[in-house]
């Protein structure tokens, strides 16, 4: 194979990625360990971090501690307030519309019901973007990213398909300018699975090392995403992942989606929530959040026959998980979404039977199942602003 040189002009852009990117997902990385972990050579670094420094794109911190004898090194961290995005996470109880940052701070400003109505939807939240952009002067808005509960082709800003409110094949970028014709930034959209994972991939340590994978995001529906080779499938049209709509009982209840038996119908928060006040009453709370947090607290008590209920929901996850390790041989499975809030104990209990109904071979590759390091708000806006920045980032160190 032959192997294309890269000249000096373009190397030298793609080491300045690599170490501003490095410092971005690492907060308080040092010029010495940005050398180790590059193969660049010190003064490289130094020459280049200088550089990132002096364009107001990276800031010096305190001195990191050390066992090592002679001084300190510098922490280095993204600069905050260059770059800030604003970030939309649609859910199928409320929407939330926040800034994120340059240096991954996420401040979530607004929220409210959504609107089963697209048409109000897209109303409610431009009148808030446009707040928000207006209080902000838009001085440093570089873009906005949106996350949501569905099937979204990315490319084209179309909607898809969100099963919980039947919105197909909407371009989201034309009703938006619609409402906010000056808008004139990049917008982004993806699904909320695929960008909690991308926040993992990024922060979580204990994948870091680790290239195939399948995350699980527990919420009114089942979503998900894969990770192979190190990349996050999209699939041909953007839907791949949509666990929640594999059949597991073939004459089972019929799915929003129109499918019967679908994994997200013996699993969701909502499935459970509805099955525990079926034989109880009603739980605590307004929405399906506030009552599955509310079950869960019941369960850890034992009161009543909740703890056979969750018992039944764990059951079901690791019944669909093992589908998920015999298809695809994953080196690690995170639990995300409202999966979030379970305890230890829970995570144990669907690894056990995971790995009591898995295929062998499949499991000698998987070292960990692992709760997810956001909770699901964080996750699906840390990786809508992730989307913004590594946009911004290109373009900034040119």
């Amino acid at each position: 194979m032959k192997i294309k040189k890269i000249n000096a002009e373009r190397m030298g852009y793609s080491n300045k990625l690599m170490v501003f990117n490095l410092i971005r997902y690492s907060p308080g990385i040092s010029r010495n360990e940005i050398t180790k972990l590059t193969g660049l050579d010190k003064s490289t670094v130094t020459k280049i971090t200088y550089e990132l420094i002096s364009r107001g794109l990276v800031e010096e911190g305190e001195r990191k501690s050390s066992k090592s004898p002679g001084r300190k090194p510098i922490r280095l961290e993204a600069a905050k307030g260059i770059a800030a995005s604003i970030i939309v996470k649609v859910g199928v109880e409320k929407t939330i519309v926040g800034l994120g940052f340059l240096n991954n701070f996420i401040e979530k400003i607004v929220e409210f019901e959504t609107p089963k109505n697209f048409n109000t939807f897209i109303d409610k939240l431009t009148f808030e973007v446009d707040n928000i952009y207006k209080n902000s002067n838009g001085h440093n808005i570089v873009g906005i990213s949106f996350s949501f509960p569905g099937m979204i082709d990315r490319k084209n800003l179309i909607i898809e398909y969100v099963p919980h409110f039947n919105w197909s094949d909407i371009k989201l970028k034309d009703v938006f300018l619609k409402e906010l014709p000056y808008w004139d930034k990049p917008i982004l959209a993806a699904n909320e699975a695929k960008l909690a994972l991308q926040s993992e991939i990024y922060f979580n340590e204990e994948i870091s090392n680790l290239n195939n994978g399948v995350y699980i995001f527990v919420s009114q529906g089942i979503g998900g995403a894969i990770l192979i080779d190190g990349k996050i499938h999209l699939g041909s049209n953007y839907t791949a992942g949509e666990f929640g709509h594999m059949s597991i009982q073939e004459s089972g209840e019929k799915c929003f989606c129109n499918n019967q038996g679908c994994w997200e119908t013996f699993a969701s928060i909502d499935t459970i929530t509805k099955i525990y006040e079926y034989s109880n009453g009603k739980l605590k709370g307004a929405t399906y959040e506030e009552k599955f947090k509310n079950l869960l607290e019941k369960s850890e008590k034992r009161s009543t026959n909740s703890y056979e209920i969750m018992n039944q929901m764990l059951y079901y996850l690791a019944v669909g998980t093992v589908n998920l390790i015999n298809i695809l041989n994953p080196e690690f499975v995170i639990i995300g979404g409202y999966g979030y809030l379970f305890p230890d104990k829970y995570l144990k209990q669907i690894e056990h039977t995971i790995r009591e109904r898995a295929l062998k071979p499949s499991l000698k590759s998987l070292g960990k199942i692992v709760k997810s390091s956001f909770d699901i708000e964080t996750a699906c806006l840390t990786g809508a602003n992730l989307r913004v920045m590594d946009e911004f980032a290109e373009k900034a160190v040119i």
